[in-house]
């Protein structure tokens, strides 16, 4: 398994934002994490890319305990993740921000910015190579950090709400650039609202509610789960569902 945690609880207080959750991928996987807000799967998300410290259970990344490593450990061994709110160095131009994340794999400027560049036409953004990262838009700004995070070769990408706050045309454009990046044998973790998106790429899906695990299988059985659609529209949807 690349990505291996079991027990993960994350507790502030009395009060559990992520309760005993397990979860095992494999090379090749695209696995989706839902749930409500508040639900804990971002928390959870955290405690798998280093961001967030579990209060109990344990993290291994590629066979190694990652449990309390920095998210720079993780990334040198080959995790690497989006946020929800992408983070961009305003001022750099696109191609710095890009360049920024070879420099992991390229000590050398010179080839870092070369494959930096590699990477911006692999994601469509190679036009705006010299524009400032400051001037680009939404879309643009979720395209410029996964081309980061590209940039640094990891064997698995772990997405934060990547198409949150996009269009229809442009989640549709996000897709199939997420699935080209998997196409390439990238692993895929996705956090994700959009239902479309989790049906259209994932193979797997684990879904919280409350700090817990209500459910997991494939799309398709999660999203006909009574569980499931009371988390997320109320019992009397579930009422609905049953016939009754």
């Amino acid at each position: 398994m690349l990505i291996e945690a079991r027990g993960i609880t994350k507790a502030y207080g009395a009060f559990k934002a992520v309760d005993d959750a397990s979860v095992s991928v494999a090379e090749g996987d695209m696995l989706g994490l839902i749930g409500p807000n508040g639900a804990g799967k971002s928390t959870f998300f955290n405690c798998l890319t280093g961001d967030t410290q579990p209060t109990s259970g344990t993290v291994h990344f590629a066979g190694v305990d990652v449990t309390t490593a920095a998210p720079e450990e993780r990334a040198r061994l080959g995790l690497a993740r989006s946020f929800q709110v992408p983070l961009t160095f305003e001022s750099m131009s696109v191609l710095d921000n890009v360049t920024i994340g070879a420099l992991l794999r390229y000590p050398n400027a010179r080839e870092a910015s070369v494959k930096a560049r590699a990477v911006l036409d692999r994601v469509g953004l190679g036009r705006l190579a010299d524009a400032p990262a400051r001037s680009l838009g939404t879309p643009g700004r979720k395209r410029l950090e996964i081309a980061r995070a590209l940039a640094s070769e990891p064997k698995v990408m772990l997405l934060d709400e990547a198409m949150a706050g996009l269009t229809p045309t442009e989640v549709r454009e996000a897709i199939e650039l997420v699935r080209r990046i998997h196409g390439d044998g990238i692993t895929i973790v996705i956090v994700e609202h959009i239902m479309e998106v989790i049906t259209s790429l994932t193979s797997r899906v684990v879904v919280f509610h409350q700090g817990r695990e209500i459910a997991r299988g494939t799309p398709r059985e999660v999203t006909s789960n009574p569980k499931v659609i009371e988390a997320y529209l109320g019992r009397r949807h579930v009422k609905h569902a049953e016939g009754t």
